[in-house]
């Protein structure tokens, strides 16, 4: 039976090992899911289960990761950075090494977020990678920086060789591929209008003109 000493010092190493409440700057504010804040709440809740029954290996998660290309919404992995390119004053295109020839695998819509530290404060934002769906070996990201930006002064510190942290991915939208296969299982007045399937020229400047008077704005395709 342990003395008040003891228990006193258990009880310590117990409150060293209770999760630490993110701060408002590490939410990135994009209504990912899980959030940091979900995190955490489910990181005490599995220390105030362990911390009960007087059981530490609880504390462990499962490692899921089989490489650092396979992403996780809930864990940081670390990307090596592979090349830092300055395009204008204020924005830099920054390639992120994957092992092998392997993919990202991010569907249409979805983006990731990157933890940075800038004067011992973590940070957290969203950001999309632009390289295509298909890039083998690499994914790319292009990211604004602004004068007093936090994650700003962040980036432009990288150069090639570092790492930086990524979790995700987070959003997207559900795409269901044209289900057609001919010209005649289309409806009639879409046929009327775009004779091969397509959408023509006045239309797409109709949308886009509608677009622009809502708080988005379409960019125009270009042909």
């Amino acid at each position: 039976m342990m003395d008040q000493g003891e228990e006193g010092d258990e009880e310590e190493a117990w409150l060293q090992l209770r999760p630490v409440e993110p701060l408002p700057s590490q939410c990135c504010g994009s209504g990912c899911s899980p959030c940091v804040f979900d995190i955490y709440q489910r990181d005490l809740a599995r220390w105030e289960a362990a911390r009960a029954s007087k059981d530490r290996s609880l504390l462990s998660r499962e490692e899921t990761q089989s490489c650092p290309s396979k992403l996780s919404p809930e864990t940081f992995l670390a990307f090596l950075i592979s090349a830092v390119d300055r395009l204008t004053e204020d924005t830099y295109l920054v390639r992120f090494a994957l092992p092998g020839n392997s993919q990202l695998g991010l569907r249409p819509g979805q983006h990731l977020i990157l933890r940075g530290t800038v004067d011992d404060l973590e940070i957290q934002r969203a950001y999309t990678p632009i390289s295509p769906a298909n890039a083998e070996g690499y994914f790319e990201v292009l990211i604004k920086c602004y004068q007093t930006g936090l994650m700003s002064r962040y980036v432009k510190s990288w150069k090639a060789g570092d790492t930086a942290f990524w979790r995700g991915p987070f959003g997207g939208f559900f795409y269901k591929p044209n289900q057609e296969n001919s010209l005649e299982q289309l409806p009639w007045s879409y046929r009327d209008r775009t004779r091969f399937g397509r959408l023509d020229r006045d239309l797409l400047e109709e949308l886009v003109g509608s677009c622009r008077r809502k708080p988005f704005a379409l960019a125009w395709p270009r042909f």
